[in-house]
């Protein structure tokens, strides 16, 4: 006669793309070092900056770089950087961490091996190209990318709701340019709200990524033939159809998107959708693909577990794919694809 928990132990394990390496972190960012290495910078129960860091195949013990804070030029006091963070690797054996000053201001550091500069105050940027240069504190968190080695390419939302960019090479930060906000009505800008994220896809090709007026992804592509766009969705109304049921799983965005790029022609893009499962589309160097699931972690005990609506971390490496986001069980989930996802099995465990 079978009994109750012989029935039970029959069950097979329900299965998740995700796997967890850590507990009771926060807003991740994620930053590739050589061809299979990785850094996962996290935000510690102490407020503290965390990094994670993985050679080959196994993750290594988390450390602290301390609880952030920015060096200002020619004063003895630092100021509060503000979370998130954002990191980017140059592809020079140098990863790049811009952050948000508590006055508005740029803050920027850098992790070469080891060895961690802390943050310094880059100063409240002066924007070009939208009248006389004036101070325009920031009101989000920075983002970045890398389109070739040594360069790294930062934006920030800005007070008056448009986005600017700055580019360091070295010697340090070259002046912002105000490269506008969503499109409105009569061809009018309008405020970009929100974290933004940045991708590469290639030398000739990088973008922005933020969540749009409606809940869902728009994109602000810029090219080495025509330089910036304007913001537009994803997908455009004409590729949606209004009565498809899978729309219900796709808008509105519960999170602000997460972008990357592969230094190649490939970028990828990231949300929670509504019913907290993680949603991805991806470039290929013609056209955007429709969003996929990628489904929510899975626990022996307790069924599935939704993603939270922080930050979502995500970056390539060679010819690899590495996706971190956090869920409502205060644990840091990981995946990655190399083409395909590959499935975990339900774990209550911690993952290496």
């Amino acid at each position: 006669m079978e009994t109750q928990a012989t029935t039970d132990r029959k069950k097979p394990a329900q299965k998740s793309f995700w796997s967890p390496i850590a507990e009771d972190v926060y807003s991740p960012a994620a930053a590739t070092r050589g061809e299979r290495g990785i850094s996962v910078f996290m935000r510690g129960t102490g407020g503290e900056l965390l990094v994670l860091e993985r050679e080959e195949e196994s993750f290594g013990a988390v450390r602290s770089l301390g609880v952030p804070t920015a060096r200002v030029e020619n004063s003895r006091i630092s100021i509060p950087v503000e979370w998130p963070i954002a990191a980017c690797s140059t592809r020079d054996g140098v990863i790049h961490l811009v952050a948000r000053g508590a006055e508005g201001d740029l803050a920027h550091g850098r992790l070469r091996g080891k060895d961690w500069s802390g943050f310094e105050s880059i100063g409240v940027p002066m924007a070009r190209g939208t009248g006389p240069a004036m101070p325009m504190g920031l009101v989000g968190a920075p983002t970045a990318c890398c389109r070739q080695p040594g360069k790294l390419e930062a934006f920030a939302v800005a007070g008056e709701g448009d986005v600017l960019h700055t580019v360091h090479e070295g010697s340090g930060f070259s002046e912002c340019e105000s490269i506008g906000g969503f499109a409105g009505p009569h061809g009018r800008l309008t405020a970009v709200f929100g974290p933004i994220s940045a991708f590469d896809a290639g030398l000739r090709r990088m973008g922005l990524a933020a969540r749009g007026p409606a809940g869902d992804v728009w994109l602000k592509i810029w090219t080495a033939q025509d330089g910036w766009s304007v913001f537009a969705p994803l997908r455009s109304p004409d590729e949606i159809d209004p009565l498809d049921p899978a729309l219900e799983w796709m808008t509105p965005l519960t999170s602000f998107p997460a972008a990357c790029g592969a230094g190649s022609t490939r970028a990828d893009v990231f949300a929670r959708g509504p019913h907290g499962h993680l949603l991805h589309a991806f470039w290929n160097g013609e056209r955007w693909s429709p969003l996929e699931g990628l489904g929510m972690p899975v626990s022996e005990s307790s069924g599935q577990i939704e993603f939270s609506a922080g930050p979502i971390a995500c970056a390539w490496g060679k010819f690899r794919l590495e996706v971190f986001a956090c869920a409502t069980d205060g644990k840091l989930y990981h995946t990655r694809s190399n083409g395909t996802w590959a499935a975990q099995s339900a774990t209550d465990g911690q993952s290496k």
